[in-house]
């Protein structure tokens, strides 16, 4: 048994000696297979200690199947976590954990990889309750690494929003950084060595976890104002600088004339690598006697980024494009995709304001579009804000764009003047349609009552109205 020992502790490695290296296993003096050290591997608090004195290998023995000692510690982490849940505030109250009876057993500690994997697996696994866990309560444990809770949390799914670790061993900064996949919203370092180094630890914690909302009790917007970049002075219109104005109708030119020749590859150059892009369709009432044009206005209708759809809210992200490859893809296969478009830059207006070297442009106006083998063509108007910067890799492009976002709406060469009350009402008297719709249609109808009819009846008709336009 001593000899075994050496063999895995011994820096001068001798290959005849060493079970780890020699190609004719000995299952006598393997300490992975040998059946009198075989009960001690399996022990948590043994476990660490021989993998931390393995200089050549990791011992993967969670890889094993497991035996009747982790059978019997899940069995035992169950009938603690019930006893210790609460589901009046839906928290699982662990403090202490490391000194319960109940778990003597076990040896449960929170630094080791293998207790905070039984943990994990016991409440992802073995409780009915782990759906409804909002909080948890690790104080008093001992713990000086996050590392190994918060990955076991990770890859068994637990989710949780408020964690108190008060009073444990945390003396590192850069232990709280494991906590940031968890996505959390509150957490708490109260008594722990790093809480008393100020407002280094705020700002630390609150820039490395940023779903957080409340630090050891207290709301985190301060301290993340604090870390926010300052922002240089917004000043007047700079189109009433020549050089700004024409380099915003140059960049507005080159990148339309790509668009109008589907030249999608010289496109990437005119965004910046880490660009944002996102795209807002208006919804229209229409009728398309083409299935594809048909099928391209409900595109930008799905494809769309209006943080009102219910898809949007539970994922506001869903439809914000980062990066040039997903941008150029979005315009090419939903934006662009059908059909053979025209845009003339000789009638867009555009405005812009300078805040240092980045100049914030707002573009304004229509373009027409023939979609796939309908002849008729369509016209749009849109809005786009180009965020641009200087391009300094002496391509054509004068300016980089870094942020892009694109409003899609109806056509109009006239101002639209609301309709009156009563039209509106009488419409919505008639037609069962709900405000927001009766709107609309009068928009598309020129606020012409009988020719929004007409188009009621024709939607109607074609099945075109959704369920959600009737009040």
């Amino acid at each position: 048994s001593t000899q075994s020992t050496w063999a895995i502790r011994d820096p001068i490695r001798d290959p005849i000696r060493d079970p780890i290296r020699d190609p004719i296993r000995d299952p006598i003096r393997d300490p992975i297979r040998d059946p009198i050290r075989e009960p001690l591997l399996r022990e948590p608090r043994y476990r660490d200690s021989f993998r931390e004195k393995d200089n050549f290998r990791r011992v993967e023995v969670d890889r094993r199947p497991p035996t009747s000692f982790d059978k019997m510690t899940i069995k035992l982490l169950n009938l603690y976590l019930e006893k210790r849940w609460n589901p009046e505030t839906r928290m699982l109250d662990l403090s202490a954990l490391s000194e319960a009876d109940e778990l003597a057993e076990v040896a449960p500690n929170l630094n080791s990889v293998t207790f905070c994997n039984k943990l994990a697996q016991a409440i992802a696994e073995g409780q009915a309750w782990a759906k409804s866990l909002d909080s948890m309560n690790l104080s008093s444990n001992g713990i000086y690494t996050l590392r190994p809770l918060s990955n076991a949390f990770r890859n068994r799914n637990v989710q949780l929003q408020n964690i108190a670790f008060n009073k444990n061993r945390i003396s590192e900064l850069a232990e709280t950084e494991f906590l940031a996949d968890l996505r959390l919203r509150e957490v708490m370092f109260t008594d722990n060595p790093i809480a008393k180094r100020g407002d280094e630890y705020h700002k630390f914690v609150v820039k490395g976890l940023r779903t957080i909302e409340l630090l050891d009790t207290v709301s985190v917007k301060e301290w993340r104002k604090q870390l926010l970049p300052a922002l240089p002075e917004a000043c007047d219109s700079c189109m009433s600088d020549e050089d700004n104005a024409k380099m915003i109708f140059e960049v507005c030119r080159l990148y339309f004339k790509c668009i109008d020749e589907c030249n999608y590859d010289a496109i990437i150059d005119a965004y910046d690598k880490d660009a944002f892009f996102t795209h807002i369709s208006e919804p229209t009432t229409k009728i398309y006697s083409s299935h594809t044009t048909k099928q391209y206005h409900q595109n930008l209708q799905h494809r769309n980024h209006n943080l009102l759809l219910n898809s949007n809210i539970r994922n506001p992200t869903r439809f914000v494009f980062k990066g040039r490859p997903a941008i150029i893809e979005f315009l090419r296969k939903d934006v662009y995709w059908a059909g053979k478009f025209r845009h003339d830059v000789a009638t867009f207006k555009a405005d812009g304001i300078t805040m240092g070297e980045t100049i914030v442009a707002t573009v304004h106006g229509s373009f027409s579009y023939l979609i796939g083998e309908d002849d008729k063509r369509y016209w749009r108007c849109f809005d786009r804000t180009f965020v641009l910067k200087p391009n300094k890799t002496g391509t054509e492009w004068p300016a980089r764009i870094a942020n892009d976002m694109l409003i899609i709406r109806a056509h109009q060469i006239s101002p639209i003047v609301l309709p009156e009350t009563d039209l509106k009402a009488k419409l919505m008297q008639l037609t069962g349609l709900n405000q927001n719709f009766a709107q609309l249609l009068l928009k598309e109808a020129g606020n012409s009552y009988d020719q929004a009819m007409h188009l009621f009846q024709q939607n109607k008709a074609a099945g075109a109205i959704p369920p959600e336009a009737y009040s």
